[in-house]
């Protein structure tokens, strides 16, 4: 599994995984759908899974690259 996420896309990736994960954990009882709560957790679970990895299965698919090596 090689990186194809650039540090921007991690970076959008893990403030969208902590909103939406976070939003489906503590939003008291403002959505009162159970089934929105468990989609928007795992929306945001997996933008944060994408942000630890490096690597989206969305691109891999599109044949999206936005991961430049760094040439020393």
């Amino acid at each position: 599994m090689k990186k194809n996420l650039n540090s921007l896309d991690r970076i959008i990736r893990g403030v969208v995984g902590i909103v939406f994960t976070g939003f489906a954990l503590f939003n008291g009882e403002y959505l009162q759908e159970p089934i929105l709560e468990v989609l928007l957790g795992v929306f945001g679970a997996l933008n944060l899974i994408s942000l630890f990895f490096g690597w989206c299965p969305v691109y891999h698919l599109a044949g999206i690259n936005t991961y430049k090596k760094k040439h020393d």
